[in-house]
């Protein structure tokens, strides 16, 4: 199978974050790229930009009005990204940005304009890291089936249609139950469209996690820890013994039945309550009872298994955004990280405070220093 690099040759940002303007020439050797710079320097306002040229709200979740510049009392409320991206479909100019007096905003794939998302992701897909997912297994679910979609998303991007439209609808369905001004009729459409997407929802994490499993199991690299990961909740246990249809009949009989329950202040269980699970094998502890670094490795094993599986599978892989990935990783987790990276068939791209730990690394990545949103090449 021929594998099919992904990157950026072009980026341009205006009035994203801490940039009035930004226009970043990359090119198409697609290396990955270093942007190093102290704390608060812009750093990861680039990262999160690039964020926005797939489905989903970012990398840090944020509301869109919050992403707009700021100086002083002044807001420049209409922020924009673009691109000139490579991908399995070739050359494309996406962009994205805010639509003036909502929390929406508007696409544009190749000078027509969408506002479907999932558009996004057919032609470009990332992963991503943050300083805030380093205790992931320690948190909210929530959080962890967000970073699990994420990944489902790279292999289905129609994935996020069905999120949407699932969290969409249990929002108007938990309203008319609780405010009981419905009718039975409106609430049965509902429904519909939750069993609808919400086993598909299941399902397709399944499908991912057991696909992800395969690379987990074969992997080589004794440098980063093996990881066990499993799905929880009633759907996915239900999927696993049963046919879709069977799963389907008993979920719509709980809905049925969730009215009433809801009612008086229960809470529903489907997709929406499942969990990701991690388990270090090597130690045989849950990730949340690991250490930061080891929970830190364990999340860098998942990403590298779902990229093989992707390459093996597809042909090609997401970009990567891995935001002060060196952090709570020893120097041998550091130094085999970069050499992994470099061999990736995608674009990564890293931020660091700290760029002597990359000096070994000197020609094998494209670097930029960034200074009060001033990003600049470095010369190796």
């Amino acid at each position: 199978m021929t594998v099919v690099k992904t990157g950026i040759a072009h980026l341009k940002l205006t009035n994203f974050r801490s940039y009035s303007f930004l226009d970043l020439n990359i090119g198409h050797d697609f290396q990955p790229i270093l942007l190093s710079g102290h704390n608060g320097a812009g750093k990861t306002n680039v990262l999160e930009a690039i964020s926005f040229l797939t489905a989903g709200k970012g990398l840090r979740t944020a509301k869109l009005s919050d992403i707009a510049r700021h100086v002083g009392e002044n807001i420049y409320p209409l922020w924009s990204v673009s691109a000139e991206v490579e991908s399995p479909l070739g050359t494309s100019q996406i962009g994205t940005g805010m639509i003036a007096g909502s929390e929406r905003r508007q696409i544009r794939i190749d000078g027509k304009t969408t506002t479907k998302q999932s558009d996004l992701a057919h032609i470009f897909r990332c992963l991503w890291l943050t300083p805030a997912q380093d205790r992931l297994f320690c948190g909210d679910p929530s959080a962890r089936r967000r970073f699990l979609d994420r990944i489902v998303q790279t292999f289905d991007p129609n994935h996020a249609n069905r999120l949407a439209d699932y969290n969409a609808a249990l929002k108007e369905w938990n309203t008319l139950v609780r405010t009981g001004n419905h009718d039975n009729a409106w609430l049965d459409a509902l429904e519909q469209q939750l069993v609808e997407n919400g086993i598909a929802i299941s399902a397709s994490r399944l499908d991912v996690v057991e696909r992800i499993s395969k690379y987990l199991n074969i992997t080589n690299n004794p440098t980063f820890p093996a990881a066990e990961i499993q799905l929880t909740g009633t759907l996915e246990k239900a999927l696993l013994s049963q046919s879709a249809v069977m799963v389907e009949d008993a979920f719509m009989g709980n809905l049925k039945a969730a009215r009433k329950i809801c009612a008086e202040g229960g809470n529903l269980v489907g997709p929406h309550t499942a969990d990701f699970i991690v388990i270090h094998k090597q130690q045989n502890r849950s990730a949340d009872l690991c250490s930061t670094g080891e929970q830190k490795a364990l999340l860098l094993s998942i990403i590298l298994a779902e990229m093989q599986a992707q390459i093996a599978e597809q042909g090609h892989c997401p970009l990567l955004l891995l935001d002060e990935v060196s952090a709570h990783l020893d120097e041998r987790r550091q130094a085999t990280l970069f050499e992994v990276l470099h061999a990736q068939p995608t674009q990564v791209w890293m931020t660091s405070t700290n760029s002597k730990i990359f000096a070994d690394f000197t020609g094998l990545f494209q670097q930029f220093d960034v200074q009060e949103s001033i990003v600049t090449t470095l010369v190796a």
